[in-house]
């Protein structure tokens, strides 16, 4: 492994973990978070249980040592999948929560936490919280200012629809499943240098089927 991947594992061994600490030992103070961040992000992926349990350390590591209120949200975030993955859903909810406080302290800085909120309400049915994600939802929209990712779109129209059929009203959640369903379907961003960023490329599982089956 180079020294430039050191921080992209996607196992987590014992001479994984050595590895990673002494690479982060001698790494600049200041640039450690992200090192935290990128390593977790990277175990998480792999949808595997000893990974996930490794990120949501290393999540807990980097908001213990450098808890500085610019990556906070995206910390507690991280830490809140890692907990839902793991089976710690009321856990998870309550540092889902914790991010959300952190976005609205730090506004410059947006992580789309609302998203992985609304989606994990819709993954665990947690009608309780519908009308909290809804108003999440508005609070943190940015539909309308400038290029929106297709990405966002899905995302802000899909939990809607889902979230608003589940509460019975699907004459309001239809066309936002309508609206949802074609930015999975676009195939440039509207960047003219990226546009294949943000693009929409998870089209399968529960939450994508609901939104075809609200949108017909």
């Amino acid at each position: 492994m180079s020294n430039q991947e050191w921080f992209r594992k996607t196992t987590w061994t014992e001479n994984d973990s050595e590895d990673f600490f002494a690479h982060l030992k001698r790494s600049r103070k200041t640039s450690r978070v992200q090192y935290l961040k990128i390593q977790a992000y990277h175990l998480y992926e792999t949808n595997r249980l000893k990974e996930i349990s490794a990120a949501l350390e290393l999540a807990n590591l980097a908001l213990d040592e450098y808890p500085e209120r610019i990556y906070l949200a995206q910390l507690f975030e991280q830490k809140a999948e890692c907990l839902n993955k793991l089976g710690k859903v009321k856990e998870a909810e309550e540092i889902f929560l914790l991010a959300l406080q952190a976005m609205r302290e730090v506004p410059n800085v947006k992580p789309n936490v609302q998203f992985s909120f609304g989606s994990f309400v819709i993954e665990h049915k947690i009608s309780r919280l519908h009308k909290e994600v809804l108003m999440i939802l508005d609070e943190f929209n940015d539909i309308g200012n400038g290029i929106i990712l297709p990405s966002t779109e899905y995302y802000f129209y899909g939990i809607k629809a889902i979230i608003l059929n589940r509460e019975g009203n699907l004459k309001e959640a239809k066309p936002f499943a309508q609206r949802a369903m074609a930015a999975a379907e676009k195939q440039v961003s509207g960047f003219s240098r990226h546009p294949k960023v943000g693009l929409v490329n998870k089209t399968e599982g529960m939450f994508y089927n609901e939104l075809v089956s609200v949108a017909q």
